[in-house]
């Protein structure tokens, strides 16, 4: 192999590593402010009656 092919396929797998990093790292759901968060509720314990 050429030195510009080794050093071109490690750029690419650098490149590859660095996006499936980045996805893998961002957030799937966006949840609006307004929206009830349940699930913190039922985690801390916390519960609140209906008024």
């Amino acid at each position: 192999m050429s030195t510009w092919m080794v050093v071109t396929s490690v750029w690419v797998m650098f490149a590859v590593c660095v996006v499936l990093f980045v996805r893998g790292a961002s957030p799937h759901v966006h949840r609006s402010d307004d929206a009830p968060d349940k699930g913190r509720r039922a985690r801390n314990g916390v519960s609140r009656a209906k008024s």
